[in-house]
């Protein structure tokens, strides 16, 4: 593995390079549960509805224009941290 800083490793993320193989040990890098990774093809996708009140959807879209995504990918982005954080709860639970 090489030692990078963490604005050189912003950079190459920014500019699209991979650097999870070059960079991170897997087997010492944990963050959260593990969890499969999903398939982004088309017809393994669902379509639903969601109501959201006003005052939250700015909310999302301020988020999504500070982190320069859309609105769509903040909101999956806060529902795989919050069912991560459901699952490590309900594994650390006495």
């Amino acid at each position: 593995m090489s030692s990078i800083s963490t604005e050189e490793l912003e950079q190459k993320v920014e500019a699209g390079e991979e650097v999870i193989d070059r960079y991170f040990d897997p087997t010492t890098t944990k963050v959260g549960i593990p969890r499969p990774m999903t398939s982004r093809r088309r017809q393994d996708l669902v379509t639903t509805s969601l109501d959201i009140p006003g005052p939250m959807l700015d909310e999302l879209d301020q988020m999504a224009g500070e982190l320069n995504i859309s609105r769509q990918a903040v909101i999956k982005m806060m529902l795989r941290r919050a069912l991560d954080e459901h699952h490590l709860a309900k594994r650390t639970a006495p």
